[in-house]
């Protein structure tokens, strides 16, 4: 176990700090980017209500005007 070079070792501690920030960098932007979707689609739903409304009170309209 003792075989390893100290300087190679030092390389390998550093390389896996950096591993290590990339990571939670890359786990903070997952999490910011599943917030923007689950905020998409609540807008989404939001604009799919509001249409089927809208396109059931002008027909209800419609058949009001036309009956």
């Amino acid at each position: 176990m003792n075989d390893i070079d100290p300087q190679e070792f030092g390389r390998l501690v550093g390389a896996v700090e950096r591993l290590a920030v990339q990571v939670e960098h890359m786990s903070s932007e997952i999490d910011r980017i599943s917030n923007d979707l689950s905020r998409g689609k609540g807008i989404m739903a939001g604009l799919l209500i509001a249409a089927g409304g809208i396109g059931a009170g002008t027909t209800h309209l419609i058949e009001k005007i036309f009956k």
